[in-house]
């Protein structure tokens, strides 16, 4: 299985230039105080945590091999939303490690302890940015589960269903900077921006 720095080298330049921008925004707000940013990183992770329950639950619910085209359409819409999961846990996790229980073994990292690990810099800075595409993907992965469900007891039932009307994932973030801005902006406001949005003001 790929590590998340390697799904992170093969992102989209849309994700590439969230990250980028992400940083430049908050870096140095975030390595002055990055326990100021935990909740916002532990939101994050919650948001991604479910996703990953629901997509584990979609596909033991998938019939496996797809045999019929609407069976494939819903496996196409399944990895979809998996390969969204990993592009957004690969922004959080890349640059993460173990958090040290010993004194004094590890060198001391700026970042935050969550679910055992220690996420850094750049990971607090993809937790703030990003945060709409993790709670989209919660939504989309539940209405997803439900839509299966439906045509599973349809199928039980002897009924048929529409075909599915699931929307695809949301694009990756767009490169034009006006997109970006956007992002970032929304993230601003959200997550402490008085705080950063100074700082950014000034670049």
């Amino acid at each position: 299985m790929s590590s998340w720095s390697q799904i992170k080298a093969g992102w989209s330049s849309g994700w590439q230039a969230l990250q980028r921008e992400s940083m430049r925004a908050y870096e140095a707000a975030i390595a002055a105080d990055p326990t100021g940013y935990l909740g916002r990183v532990q939101a994050f992770a919650h948001e991604l945590s479910l996703s990953r329950a629901t997509l584990n639950r979609i596909r033991d619910k998938l019939p496996n091999p797809p045999t019929t085209a609407e069976q494939r359409a819903v496996h196409a819409k399944y990895q979809a939303l998996e390969a969204r999961y990993h592009e957004l846990a690969a922004g959080l996790y890349a640059d993460a490690r173990p958090a040290q229980t010993e004194i004094g073994v590890a060198p001391i990292v700026v970042g935050v302890v969550v679910g055992g690990v220690v996420i850094g810099v750049a990971g607090i800075a993809w937790a703030i940015a990003a945060y709409e595409y993790v709670v989209n993907l919660r939504e989309q992965t539940a209405l997803a589960e439900r839509e299966l469900d439906a045509r599973v007891e349809a199928s039980r039932e002897g009924r048929g269903l529409q075909a599915s009307t699931l929307p695809p994932p949301p694009p990756s973030p767009t490169t034009a900077a006006k997109g970006i801005g956007f992002v970032l902006i929304g993230g601003l406001a959200i997550a402490a921006g008085a705080f950063v949005l100074p700082q950014l003001l000034k670049k």
